[in-house]
Formats: C-alpha cells, structure tokens, sequence
C-alpha cells in the first residue's frame, strides 16, 4: 500500500470540503419540508413522509446511475481527453431525456398506489397534490445533477457548492411561500412543497447553463456535443451507474426494514432507532462526500496513468474518514445524553426507557461507523476504477445477507431485541470493508501491471 504524504492529504481536503458543505447544506431541505408540514398536521405530514419516501426511492435509482457522469469525466479530464468530456456530456443528457417522459408520467399517477397499499382516500389526495407539482421538476432536476456531475468530474466542487448554496435557500423560501401563501402567492399547502421544489430546480438548471455557457473555460467541451455520432458512452454510463443507483436502493431500503423491525419491538424501540438515525444520516453523508472525492481524484491520476498516486488518494480519503469517525464514534460513547437531550427531556421519568436505549444503540453505531468509514471511502475508490457491479454485490452481502440473518439470531431468538439488530449492521460493514479492502488492493495490482 501507498503511503499518503501531505499534499495528497492537502489536495483532497480541497476536493471533498466543498462536497461535505454541499452536502450538509441540500440535508436541511428536508428538515424545513418536514417542518413546514408539520404545522399542515398530523396527516399532511404523513402524506409528506409517505411521497418522500417513495420519490427518494424511485429516484434514488436514477441519481445513482447518473453519478457515473462524474466518473467518467474525471478519468477523461486525467487523460486531457476534451472530446471524450463533451461526447459523455452530450450522451448524458440524452439519457435525460429518454427518461424524462415517463417518470414524468408515473409521478403523475402514482398516488393511486398509495390506495392500493391501504392508504385512505384523504391520504391519496394530499400525496396526489404534492406528486402533481413535484412531477414538473423532473427535467430540471435530472439536468441540473448531470451538470453539476460534469463540474465534479472536472474537479470544480466549490463551483458546485457555490450552486448549492443559492439553490437551497430559494427552495426553503419557495416551498415557504407557496405552503404557507407567503408574499402574495396562493396559499397551496402541501402542494406548495412540490411547486417550492420544482420552481427551486428550474432556476438551479438555468443558471447552470447560464453559468456554463458564458465562461471561457468550458467552451473547449461544446463542439463535440451539437455533433450527430454513434452514442459512445451511454452504454458506458448504464454499465457504470445502474450498479450505484442500485446499490443506493438496497442500502436506503435496508434502513426501511430495520425501522420495520424496530417497530415490531414497540414505539420505544421505534422511538430510540429514530434519534440514531437521525444523526446517522447527517453524519453519513460527510463520509460520502470524502468518497466523492476520492472518485475525482483517483479518475485524475488513473486518467493521468499515475496509479501510486491514485492509490495515495484512496488512503488519503480513508484516513480522514477513520478520523473524522473516530471523534464522532468518541461524543457517541462519552456523551449520548446530550445527544439524546436534542430530541427527548432526558430528566421525564416517561422518557427513561427511549433514553436507555438509545444510549445502548449509540454504543453499537459508533462501531458501525467507525467501519462504514472505511467502507464507505473504499467504495468510492472502486467507483473510480469503474468497478461498480462489485461494490453492489458487496453491498447485497454487508446490508442483506449478512445483518439480517445475525440480526434475526441476536434480536428475536436471544432476545436482545434493537441492539442485537444494531449489532448485526455492524457485523455486516465490518464485513464489507474486509471484502472492499481486498477488492482494492487486487485491482491497484491490474493498475500497476497496465
């Protein structure tokens, strides 16, 4: 193994800052949305949990497939490849719109599943209205995430979070407005939230373009793209991105199961899984972000035909990972009751029993952590060797067949009930780091022997 020096450290750090900010920022939408929701009532909130839910499921898929945009870019941007850059553009956006239409579509007319699933008719209307609204952002949505996986690839990411945020305030203020009939706009509530978000996305995508458009330096990508040629690299871009839109479908869907599961314990059980998650999902997406760093990185130099320092890069990331979770996995185990004080009244004798057993699922997550930071950066390396379709499989193993047989035997049968489900996710990213450790060395061999 390449042993990382300081610049690595320092050039990756100028990567993945502005992906973790970017990151935190687009996590306090669904903060406000919630909020806002919440003063609409109880079951205005529960039609908004149920239409975020399966959008981010739906979604997730494509998002996921698109992020392959950022791969390729990096590794062709490495390569001084400016004609590759522009075909991998214009072959993305083409997928868009293959897409678009029928997503478009589904959205439209999906709220009667939500009958069909057991949902009562007052439900169905108020998913219907926020659906209605939602469904119009869909182009702009998937335009703006391809441009902003081109600005990456290329390495811009405080470009990107410069966009970021402007995009997130208009739509706390948007989806504000049009809830609530602020500023001289129609009061829409729960509609308002699909409007706030499809207005917030139009403007993102526009002034991408415009952004894109007028500047000097990215005027070496556009001859390329209004060319009519082969499609060279959608294939490439499914091959790629399908696995990573698949694999982030079986991981979100794994944490629905475990809040299932949580919920067949009772709603303390429920109740104290909801605090862990709660921090877990902010906590999260820092590591991913180094991920995405590494991603661009590594495609760089391997683009670049330097494989010691994309390997230098991928330990880089891993060890501000491991850092930056071992201080966290620390506050887990030395001050779980601050933590929890955040959501429940830690003195009400009512609350004792959450608060017991949050302190015992803050004890579990802070190894579960501790080896997704590992994970979960190795992960992003393999991305950048294109070595998708291995860290699905592998994410099949350490979030399905892996936690949930452990779980079962810890949980149900020995009775340890949520900390023997905990125990069994952790078991399972232990696993997975084993499995993506040994994945990457074997495949740095081949980048070596090249």
């Amino acid at each position: 193994m390449q042993r990382p020096t300081r610049t690595d450290f320092q050039i990756l750090l100028k990567l993945a800052i502005p992906l973790i900010l970017t990151g935190a920022i687009e996590a306090s939408i669904g903060f406000f949305s919630t909020f806002f929701l919440a003063r609409l009532g109880k079951q205005t909130l529960a039609a908004g949990g149920l239409v975020g839910w399966f959008f981010a499921t739906l979604m997730v898929v494509l998002w996921g497939t698109l992020t392959a945009v950022s791969v390729l870019v990096s590794r062709k941007h490495g390569e001084k490849n400016n004609k590759a850059i522009s075909l991998v553009l214009r072959d993305s956006l083409i997928l868009i719109s293959l897409i678009v239409i029928p997503i478009f579509f589904l959205l439209r007319h999906m709220a009667p599943i939500f009958g069909w699933a057991g949902q009562g008719q007052d439900i169905v209307h108020l998913a219907k209205a926020y659906l209605n609204g939602l469904a119009w952002g869909v182009l702009p949505d998937f335009v703006g995430l391809v441009l902003t996986q081109f600005l990456i690839g290329l390495g811009h990411t405080r470009t990107s979070m410069f966009f970021t945020l402007i995009w997130v305030p208009i739509n706390i203020i948007s989806n504000y407005a049009l809830v609530f009939g602020k500023f001289g706009l129609p009061a829409l509530g729960i509609a308002g939230i699909g409007w706030g978000m499809t207005f917030s996305y139009w403007v993102a995508a526009i002034g991408l373009i415009i952004y894109i458009v007028s500047r000097a330096e990215y005027r070496c990508y556009f001859p390329e793209m209004f060319k009519f040629s082969r499609l060279q690299y959608l294939k490439e871009i499914l091959y790629i991105g399908l696995p990573m839109g698949g694999m982030f479908c079986l991981e979100i869907g794994f944490f629905f199961v475990v809040a299932l599961v949580m919920a067949h314990f009772g709603s303390q059980v429920l109740a104290a899984n909801q605090i862990i998650m709660q921090y877990l999902g902010m906590l999260t997406s820092v590591t991913f972000s180094i991920a995405g760093a590494i991603t661009v990185r590594m495609g760089h130099m391997l683009g670049a035909k330097e494989p010691a320092a994309a390997e230098r890069a991928a330990m880089a990331g891993v060890w501000i990972a491991v850092l930056y979770t071992a201080v966290i996995a620390v506050c887990c185990w030395l001050l779980p009751n601050y933590l929890i004080s955040l959501d429940f009244d830690i003195n009400n004798p009512n609350n004792a029993m959450v608060v017991k057993l949050a302190r015992e699922f803050f004890a579990v997550c802070a190894f579960f952590q501790l080896f997704e930071a590992v994970r979960i950066p190795l992960y992003g390396a393999l991305r950048a060797l294109k070595d998708t379709h291995f860290t699905f499989i592998t994410s099949c193993i350490s979030f399905w067949l892996i936690p949930l047989p452990i779980g079962y035997l810890l949980g149900f049968v020995l009775n340890w009930q949520g900390v023997g489900v905990w125990c069994g996710m952790a078991l399972g990213a232990l696993a997975g780091a084993f499995i993506l450790g040994q994945r990457f060395t074997y495949k740095m061999k081949q980048c070596y022997a090249l």
